[in-house]
């Protein structure tokens, strides 16, 4: 049995296998065909030869590590094939490959087969939903923290929560340095190493941390760098219409690249490549990358995010950004698939990467 996104060409049997198996609270045809050309959604199939024995919908929450298996459903005749197990544990894996950590579900509370299947898969009650369904039947919501298979190389690194809506990069680099010795994070600090590394301006508020900002704030701190950062563009001066502040930008941008000269910084002009990610986070160095946020909240904005972990298919990250702080624990360890970290790091329309390594503490002179 084949198991593959859906196609407009399966609309026909995704709605008669949606009218058997359900006697209300349906998804209508044109919602079926929205979630199959759905670019955040994926709705998933099971094929055997052309005939769809089940299929499954997961929905992702931009601006959240939680997706939502929204509905899942299996033709009578392929019943007792364990195809909803099959279809559940694809969805698991899409979710983990898309940087999803918690997968939520809400089963009606008589449906005691389907309810013994997501304890028996390691789904854990949080809540019955009084008359949730449309004929008054109570449904239970339920959760799972999804882990990617096999074993990772881990940096045992704190997550440190920024306390501003500007200060990923400090809070990543007060991350790092735990990796070589135990750095406390406040908020004074976290603060005073964005006044050293901000680029002044970005596109509306404060400004953001540069790769060359943060590198210096590390050195002067006693931290061994490298960094792989493109001098073309000049960081985030693209998002900048006003030309006095777009000279601020590249005023700093230079004074930052002058300091590294001379402190003797060299800097990769590429990006790096999984290997020599891998290679770093082997070597006990934490990674500290920039990503777009879209598929995050959709909104393209720069973040940083530090690398703490990798196994053969996927990085692992803290994220220092948290709406909830008793959601914290979805930030620490987040796993998403090598390639899809690769895009989320090309920033700006050159698609470049900007990335700091932290090779540990400078050695003393003699």
């Amino acid at each position: 049995m084949l198991f593959r996104s859906a196609t407009l060409n399966d609309l026909p049997q995704l709605n008669r296998i949606e009218h058997n198996a359900f006697s209300g609270d349906k998804i209508s045809a044109r919602q079926m065909k929205r979630f199959i050309n759905s670019d955040l959604d994926h709705l998933i199939v099971a094929d055997e030869n052309g005939t769809l024995a089940g299929y499954a919908l997961i929905l992702f929450h931009r601006g959240t590590r939680l997706a939502r298996l929204y509905s899942i459903a299996v033709s009578p005749e392929f019943r007792g094939r364990n195809i909803a197990f099959k279809l559940v544990t694809q969805c698991e894996n899409i979710a983990v490959e898309h940087g999803f950590i918690t997968l939520r579900l809400e089963v009606r509370n008589d449906n005691i087969a389907a309810k013994n299947l997501y304890l028996k898969m390691g789904y854990k009650v949080l809540k019955t939903l009084v008359h949730y369904y449309d004929d008054l039947a109570d449904g239970v919501r339920m959760h799972k923290r999804l882990d990617p298979p096999g074993p990772s190389v881990t940096l045992n690194l704190p997550l440190y929560i920024q306390t501003t809506d500007f200060t990923c990069g400090p809070s990543c680099l007060l991350m790092s340095f735990n990796a070589f010795e135990a750095v406390e994070h406040n908020r004074i600090t976290e603060l005073n190493i964005w006044r050293e590394a901000t680029t002044i301006f970005m596109t509306s508020g404060h400004g953001g941390c540069s790769a060359r900002g943060l590198a210096i704030a590390a050195i002067n701190r006693g931290f061994d760098v490298a960094l792989y950062s493109q001098d073309e563009p000049t960081p985030f001066i693209t998002s900048v219409r006003d030309t006095n502040k777009k000279a601020i930008i590249e005023m700093v941008h230079q004074d930052f690249k002058q300091q590294l000269t001379a402190k003797g910084v060299s800097i990769a002009q590429q990006n790096p490549t999984i290997e020599q990610i891998c290679e770093w986070i082997s070597a006990g160095f934490p990674v500290l990358i920039m990503v777009s946020t879209y598929r995050l909240d959709g909104k393209k904005s720069p973040h940083w995010i530090v690398l703490t972990g990798f196994n053969e298919h996927y990085f692992f990250f803290h994220d220092p950004y948290v709406e909830q702080i008793e959601n914290s624990i979805n930030s620490a360890f987040v796993p998403i698939s090598k390639t899809d970290l690769l895009h989320m790091a090309r920033y700006g329309k050159q698609k470049q990467i900007y990335c700091l390594i932290i090779r540990g503490k400078q050695k003393a002179s003699s």
